[in-house]
């Protein structure tokens, strides 16, 4: 808007000119008349300036409130398009302080770069890091020595810590679960164990086929006492151990026990032999049950000694001299009594006794 005046020396058309230049700078009343906001009821341009003065001063003290919520900037470009900043609705007074710098607004739903801020308690979702992660909740200790539930460990330490502890060099484990599978340099799948190793483990299939194959290769030869000689193949046949007379066998578990029933003579054992025949034997001390043929005779290293009708404490014994020669006695084909030192205590007793008898 230019100054606008007329000299007392300019002509009509001058002061024309000057009139229409003023009237361009104020414009058409009408324009006035249908404005809004701060200017919508006055009726004049005079009125529009005082209307807009008043709101001048809130402005310059801070203390002008923009209607709407909305403020639109303009960029370098006066076009179609313009940064528009909104606010919510409040609630209550709120107070946004923009700090005594020169920066970069961050945006919540855009993707920024944060340098050198602080986040108290923050929750980040899918956070990435792509440079590294420093301060004092992370610890770079090889010992884990901190043991602490609220920091973070970095790689290095991790790895150092884990190829000190879990070395499988050397180390020994109590019990260790393997969830899924092995493998490595020391595990083999030979089904023929050809490495023959004593430093390798084995897998299962493995060692399911070399003990089959093995099995399967192998038999079992075996000789009776008569007949021919027999062989079954370990993998598929059975072996059956049968009884003979007084042998019995049974299993349990892994145990074949062989037993000899009890018609069978032992050496140490008490047994009744019914009609059997002893050739050329050697009996230390043999003794007849009473009611037998040789009722109460018993034949040992003392003698013969004879129990009476009685089985009781009192015996006769009859023993023999130590001899120096073969000597035989025999016994007469007749009935008789003895004659004994206890009868006959002298010769003439005997001699009398024999008289007697004839």
């Amino acid at each position: 808007m230019a100054d606008r005046s007329v000299a007392t020396t300019d002509t009509f058309n001058d002061f024309r000119r000057e009139v229409n230049g003023t009237a361009r700078d104020i414009g058409d009343i009408s324009d006035l008349l249908s404005a809004s906001g701060y200017i919508a009821s006055s009726t004049d341009v005079v009125e529009a300036i005082v209307a807009i003065n008043s709101e001048l001063p809130e402005i310059k003290q801070d203390s002008f409130i923009f209607p709407g919520r909305v403020m639109a900037f303009e960029g370098a470009t006066d076009d179609s398009f313009e940064t528009t900043i909104t606010f919510t609705e409040p609630t209550a007074d709120r107070t946004h302080t923009l700090p005594d710098n020169t920066g970069t607004i961050i945006l919540a739903d855009t993707t920024d770069t944060s340098t050198n801020k602080t986040f108290t308690s923050p929750t980040i979702t899918s956070g990435v890091f792509n440079t590294g992660v420093s301060g004092t909740a992370v610890l770079d200790e090889d010992a884990m020595g901190s043991d602490a539930a609220d920091k973070a460990a970095t790689q290095q330490s991790i790895k150092a810590y884990t190829g000190s502890s879990l070395s499988t060099t050397g180390s020994t484990y109590n019990t260790v679960t393997l969830n899924t599978g092995v493998s490595g340099t020391a595990v083999l799948d030979e089904d023929d164990f050809s490495s023959n190793s004593a430093t390798k483990a084995v897998t299962q299939q493995s060692f399911k086929a070399y003990i089959d194959n093995l099995l399967a290769a192998q038999d079992l030869d075996f000789a009776p006492d008569s007949g021919t000689a027999q062989n079954i193949v370990l993998d598929s046949e059975v072996l059956t151990v049968g009884g003979g007379t007084g042998i019995g066998t049974s299993a349990t578990g892994n145990a074949l026990t062989i037993a000899i029933a009890n018609t069978v003579a032992t050496l140490t054992g008490s047994q009744t032999l019914t009609n059997k025949t002893f050739t050329s034997p050697t009996i230390n001390a043999l003794t007849f049950a009473s009611g037998t043929t040789t009722s109460g005779l018993n034949i040992g290293a003392n003698g013969i000694i004879f129990e009476g009708a009685t089985a009781d404490a009192h015996e006769t014994t009859l023993t023999v001299a130590e001899p120096t020669q073969d000597n035989t006695i025999t016994i007469p084909n007749s009935t008789m009594t003895l004659l004994t030192t206890a009868t006959h205590a002298n010769k003439s007793n005997h001699i009398s006794r024999c008289i007697a008898l004839g």
